[in-house]
């Protein structure tokens, strides 16, 4: 083996070790509520426990991840190591494909400074562990490019059928991930047609193929959409403008935001270090894009095509409110978009000044990485694990219940044998569902669809709790479950304990049911919030309450 060989050798592999380590940062880390969720389904029975709870609760997902998650954690258990361990290994393997796809399409130097950066980018690292889709959909769409560009260069039947595979998965994946199947066909097809017509057709015969593969998945998200159409409540905002910026900053930035989930609508602090750390960045990575999008011809601008099409089309999807908006949800979009802007940047600028930047690019996100895990770790505990480390603290144990409006439907934190029981209702996804017999009455199903304000103004009106439903439901499982002298804790997560207030209040401050639109979830929680108390002052006394960490907490104690 010669010299060089050997060198390129160990540099890859210092890079891959690097990757790895910064990953593992992550690993012993507590889980937050939307991982908690990805537990809750994959432990429901294969596949019919799964897919019911994906049909009437989550109403948005695909379920191939949470079937590969529910054989993994039969297998290694549900610790969150164990958990985020499958994440991990996605994560991982994401890495030798990006060098892979960019040593075809150019040279082993791009294609070693563009593992370097796909190993130490905050965003890839942060998400490599994570108890959800995002890996594993990032590592098929990684996997895909390396297949189309094995067929673009070939053109064999075996490469079309590996990224037909591929490409299938993409979408029971991640519901959004169909949108880079959609920008691959309009981008790649075309091409195609004006370079070889024979290819074309062949091309085409796979995609009917995968096409067909798919219409389970469009039947399942017609249902979705049908579904999500008649919501009484939804998070998706409009698209603002700054969460495109926002996107874009913590694409390429050498730091992320804390609250990486969701858009950022604070203003930025444009400080130096800022500047040098997001600003300069973002605009380096930006420009190579743009630049290698004019510059290059032939397939390579195809690539360049592909990516910001998918990106766009998810812009667009948002600005119908159909999806949020947010890295999470493209973060499949990330490694190729590094790719393409490394190589942009190479065909621009001169290399030397290149190198330079993207030494110190990567340096920085090494640095970043390792104190962020730290901070990191702080968060998602405060985040969720918080209310089983208080109900401990006040020796809570089965004969006592805990009432979680944010995240009930994920017990994660009292999934054992000796721990308190959770009340089974987490207030978004109950009162977004008009079919749901936990919150509505009869009437009130067809009522909230068909004249929604009026409805919710005249239970919040009512001397009655907001539905009998409700009330049999609460009381069944609350009050007549919980031995006399044991208790009831109530946790409220971050400004959810600004909503209490006495029902007369509430009901000064809705002039009409001209206002509920406006206030639809504020008023709905209220409301949940005054009902929760009228029935727990049945049967219970309140005897303390207190705030630990992002968390208002309410202790009840039964006395009759």
């Amino acid at each position: 083996m010669d010299k060089k060989k050997i060198i390129n050798i160990s540099i890859f592999a210092v890079i891959l070790i690097a990757g790895i380590v910064f990953r593992l940062l992550y690993l012993h880390t507590d889980i937050w509520y939307d991982e908690a969720c990805s537990w809750f389904t994959a432990k429901q029975s294969f596949p019919m426990g799964t897919m019911d709870n994906l049909l009437h609760l989550d109403l948005q997902h695909t379920p191939l991840y949470f079937f590969l998650l529910h054989f993994w954690i039969k297998l290694f258990g549900d610790s969150e190591v164990a958990m985020r361990t499958l994440s991990l290994l996605f994560g991982i393997g994401t890495l030798p494909l990006v060098y892979g796809a960019t040593k075809k399409i150019t040279n082993n130097k791009i294609a070693l400074f563009s593992l370097a950066i796909s190993a130490v980018s905050p965003l890839l690292v942060l998400f490599s562990a994570e108890v959800r889709m995002y890996p594993m959909v990032v590592f098929l769409v990684v996997l895909s490019l390396n297949f189309l560009i094995d067929f673009e260069q070939t053109k064999s039947t075996k490469s079309l059928v590996k990224l037909v595979i591929t490409n299938l998965l993409i979408p029971y994946t991640l519901v959004g991930g169909i949108l880079y199947n959609v920008a691959l066909w309009g981008t790649y097809a075309p091409y195609l047609y004006s370079q070889n017509k024979k290819d074309f057709f062949k091309y085409i015969k796979g995609l009917g193929a995968e096409i067909v593969g798919l219409i389970p998945y469009f039947i399942l998200i017609s249902y979705y959409a049908k579904m999500r159409s008649v919501f009484v409540i939804s998070h998706e905002g409009e698209l603002a403008f700054s969460h495109i910026v926002d996107v874009i900053r913590n694409f390429f930035g050498a730091t992320i935001v804390k609250n990486i989930y969701w858009p950022s609508f604070d203003p930025y602090q444009i400080t130096f270090l800022f500047a040098m750390l997001v600003v300069v960045p973002c605009v380096y990575f930006v420009y190579g894009y743009i630049q290698g999008m004019k510059k290059s011809d032939g397939f390579l601008s195809i690539l360049y095509k592909l990516f910001i099409l998918s990106f766009c089309l998810s812009i667009v999807f948002s600005m119908f409110q159909v999806n949020i908006f947010t890295v999470r949800y493209i973060l499949y979009l990330v490694t190729p978009m590094f790719i393409l802007a490394i190589i942009g940047l190479f065909k621009t600028l001169p290399q030397k000044h290149v190198e330079r930047f993207l030494v110190v690019f990567i340096l920085a996100c090494g640095i970043f990485n390792y104190f962020n895990a730290r901070d990191f770790k702080v968060l998602k505990t405060l985040a969720f694990k918080t209310v089983r480390l208080e109900s401990d603290k006040l020796n809570l144990g089965v004969d006592d219940i805990v009432i979680m409006p944010f995240g009930a439907d994920a017990p994660y934190y009292f999934r054992d044998l000796y721990s308190p029981r959770v009340f089974y209702f987490d207030l978004h996804k109950e009162l977004r569902n008009p079919y749901n017999t936990h919150f509505y009455d009869e009437k009130q199903q067809k009522d909230i669809i068909e004249r929604q304000a009026l409805t919710i103004y005249d239970a919040v009106m009512s001397n009655n709790v907001f539905s009998r439903n409700f009330f049999d439901y609460f009381t069944k499982n609350v009050n007549e479950t919980v031995p006399k002298g044991r208790y009831v804790l109530i946790a409220l997560y971050g400004s959810d304990a600004d909503n209490i207030t006495d029902i007369q209040t509430l009901r000064n401050s809705i002039p009409g049911d001209y206002v509920i639109p406006a206030r639809k979830l504020e008023i709905m929680f209220k409301k949940f919030l005054c009902d929760v108390s009228v029935m727990l002052n049945m049967n219970f006394v309140p005897v303390k309450t207190f705030r630990q960490d992002n968390y208002t907490f309410f202790l009840y104690q039964k006395v009759k």
